[in-house]
C-alpha cells in the first residue's frame, strides 16, 4: 500500500523528539491513539523456504499487515508530531494547534489540531492546504475522535482517513476512498472495526472490505472479514465471510463462507488449520470437494463465522 511522503518525512525526525522534555500540549495528545490499536498476530519473521505453507495463515497475515499498515501510518503522523511542543495552546489547556508543518518537497502545508470539550470527550484532525496559500484553504483529510473517560491512549474512539482530499492536495498520495477505524482499547486488548470504502491503490480496482478484530494485548486473537467480489468459477457478486482466530504461539484456523453468484442463497464453505510453524494439517472444501489432514489437529475444534 501507499506510504505517503509526509509519514516519512516526520519519522526522519522521529529520534530528534525523544531528546525533548514534556511538551505544551502533551496533555492533550496523551487522549489520542497509539499503536495498542494495532494487530499483533504471530508471524515468521525469516525468509520463506521450502516447507508448505498454510494459505489460510498467510492470507491472515497479510490482511493484518495491510490493516495495521494503514492504522499505523495515523498513529505514526500523530506520535511523531505531538513530540514536539504545540505552536498554540489555550490558557484551559483544552484546544492545541501542531504546525503547520511541511516538508521542502511537499506541496502542501499540514497542521494538526487537538479540542478537549466540556462533555470530556476530544475531537482530533489533520488538515492540509496547498503550500503557501491562506488558512482558508485548509481541508480535513484525517479526522478523529475520542470518547469521554478515555486516557492515556485507553478507552474508546474513531478515525477516518479522506484519501480522495490527500490525493487532490498532493497527486504523490496515489490511494483514493477511505478507510475508517471505531475501536475500543483497556488493559485486556483491543477490539475495533476497521473499513475501506471505495479504497484502490495505485490505480487498482477500488474495494468496500470490513474488517473486525479482537485480540488480547500480545496474546491470541482473531478478525472478520466481509467483502464482495467476482470470481471465475463461482459466478460474479460472490460474498466473501471469513472468520480467522490464532493462539498465542500462532497455530490457528480460518472458517470461509461463499454465498450469491451462481450459487445463489446457498452457501459453500472452507477451513483451514495451521499449526504453529505455520503449516497446514487440516483443509476442507466444499465446492470444490478437498478434505485434507484431520480436524482434531485444529487448535480449534470446531468451525465458527460471524454472528452478524
Amino acid at each position: 500500500m501507499t506510504t505517503p511522503r509526509l509519514m516519512l518525512a516526520l519519522f526522519a525526525v522521529s529520534t530528534l523528539s525523544a531528546c525533548l522534555p514534556a511538551a505544551p500540549g502533551s496533555d492533550l495528545a496523551a487522549r489520542l491513539p497509539d499503536d495498542r490499536l494495532l494487530i499483533n498476530m504471530p508471524v515468521d519473521e525469516g525468509a520463506k523456504d521450502e516447507r508448505e505453507w498454510s494459505g489460510a495463515y498467510l492470507f491472515t497475515a497479510q490482511v493484518t499487515r495491510d490493516v495495521n499498515n494503514m492504522t499505523g501510518f495515523v498513529l505514526i503522523l500523530v506520535d511523531t508530531i505531538t513530540a514536539f511542543p504545540a505552536t498554540a495552546v489555550d490558557g484551559d489547556n483544552n484546544h492545541a494547534v501542531w504546525g503547520p508543518w511541511s516538508d521542502a518537497l511537499d506541496p502542501v502545508e499540514t497542521a494538526l489540531t487537538v479540542q478537549l470539550h466540556d462533555d470530556g470527550s476530544t475531537t482530533w484532525q489533520f488538515q492540509q492546504k496547498p503550500k503557501g496559500s491562506d488558512d482558508a484553504e485548509y481541508v480535513v483529510v484525517i479526522a478523529g475522535e475520542v470518547d469521554e473517560g478515555s486516557e492515556d491512549g485507553m478507552g474508546a474512539g474513531r478515525f477516518a482517513i479522506d484519501f480522495d482530499a490527500l490525493n487532490e492536495l498532493d497527486p504523490n498520495q496515489q490511494a483514493t476512498g477511505a478507510y475508517a477505524v471505531d475501536y475500543t482499547v483497556d488493559e485486556e486488548g483491543v477490539r475495533g472495526e476497521a473499513a475501506f470504502q471505495n479504497f484502490s491503490d495505485n490505480g487498482g480496482e477500488p474495494i468496500d472490505v470490513l474488517y473486525r478484530y479482537d485480540q488480547v494485548h500480545g496474546g491470541e486473537g482473531e478478525m472478520d472479514l466481509g467483502w464482495t467480489t467476482d470470481g471465475e468459477d463461482l459466478g460474479s457478486e460472490l460474498v466473501w465471510i471469513v472468520r480467522s482466530r490464532w493462539t498465542e504461539i500462532g497455530e490457528g484456523r480460518s472458517d470461509s463462507l461463499v454465498t450469491g453468484g451462481v450459487l445463489g442463497e446457498s452457501v459453500a464453505t472452507a477451513s483451514e488449520c495451521w499449526d504453529n510453524s505455520f503449516a497446514p494439517v487440516y483443509m476442507q472444501n466444499s465446492w470444490e470437494g478437498v478434505l485434507e489432514g484431520e480436524e482434531g489437529a485444529c487448535s480449534f475444534a470446531d468451525a465458527e463465522y460471524p454472528s452478524e
